[in-house]
């Protein structure tokens, strides 16, 4: 979209006449806001190479146990909370993220009295669900 502003002086002079502001100032916000989409998505791709080598390196824990005070927070857009064995786990049914997502795991295992292997990456905020096996009881 950038080159074509830039390009062709006719696309760029309809959108500055429409949003009533100068061709310069068109260009140098667009720019701006193409620099800092590309600045959040190289962030992106440098945290999730990190989170692989982690788990390439097997820098996980590994919970086994069946779950315990599962709760579903609908005002914070279906967010999950479960423990297994002592250990707290959340995860948002909607967001998908290099993370646990709830639809990788269809059935609804994720539920009170379920039993689970979870492999997780312990953050300071919380622990990141990698995968989650279902166990039969």
């Amino acid at each position: 979209m950038f080159a074509i502003l830039i390009r062709f002086s006719a696309v760029s002079d309809l959108a500055t006449s429409l949003v009533n502001i100068s061709r310069n100032w068109l260009l140098t916000i667009i720019g701006f806001i193409f620099f800092i989409g590309l600045f959040v998505t190289y962030s992106e791709l440098k945290r999730d190479r990190e989170i692989k080598k982690q788990i390439d390196a097997g820098d996980f824990s590994v919970v086994s146990g069946c779950i315990q005070n599962y709760r579903l927070d609908k005002v914070k857009r279906q967010t999950a909370t479960f423990e297994v064995e002592g250990v707290e786990f959340s995860f948002n049914s909607y967001t998908k993220t290099p993370f646990f997502y709830e639809k990788e795991l269809p059935g609804k295992v994720v539920k009170n009295g379920g039993c689970l292997k979870v492999s997780y990456l312990p953050t300071i905020k919380e622990n990141k669900i990698i995968k989650i096996v279902k166990l039969t009881k």
